[in-house]
């Protein structure tokens, strides 16, 4: 993602040299913070649209998240040393982006939480189930239809209750005091 928008990044010279990873972006591009901001806003919002706006791969949208919110932190971290303008940036897109589809995101991340809180996720160690929760709990955050999700989250923490689907009674525990701090209720 650096070099897509370091392309577009020039100074009064020309073009500024890119170094890599290794050398902090915010030094390289002195000056140009809000056209840099304003690229990365950009790109976050045209890659996250096409992950949030495709109903075919709604099965996967929560991953996708994941995994494209994983990216934007350690860019975060690597290239702009957690510099604050630069992170509300990556959050107002990414909440804008999460949102697009209206209640849509907030039904399948509670789909997704019930998947992992199953039984048939027994192979995954309790660290493992810790950190995709934790994980979760951060797109949750973004989404503005906390209702909807709590609907769905309800239904199906009943029926794995009900039914002795849960994979981890401590889990469930854990997510619900996480919720609860979360929503403040």
């Amino acid at each position: 993602m650096v070099s897509l928008i370091c392309a577009g990044i020039y100074d009064a010279d020309g073009w500024t040299p890119y170094r890599g990873p290794s050398e902090d972006v915010l030094t390289v591009f002195k000056g140009q913070c809000k056209s840099l901001r304003q690229a990365i806003s950009s790109y976050i919002r045209r890659t996250g649209q096409s992950i949030v706006m495709d109903e075919e791969k709604d099965k996967d949208m929560v991953s996708f998240l994941l995994e494209f919110k994983a990216s934007l932190d350690s860019i975060l971290e690597e290239s702009f040393s957690k510099n604050e303008a630069f992170c509300n940036t990556i959050k107002d897109s990414f909440e804008h982006l999460i949102n697009l589809r209206q209640n849509r995101p907030a039904e399948l991340i509670a789909k997704f939480l019930d998947e992992k809180l199953r039984d048939g996720n027994k192979g995954t160690s309790e660290e493992e189930l810790k950190g995709t929760l934790d994980k979760v709990l951060v797109l949750f955050r973004f989404i503005q239809g906390k209702d909807v999700f709590e609907a769905f989250y309800k239904k199906d923490l009943a029926k794995r209750l009900l039914l002795g689907k849960s994979a981890s009674i401590d889990a469930e525990k854990s997510m619900i005091s996480k919720l609860k701090t979360e929503c403040g209720s």
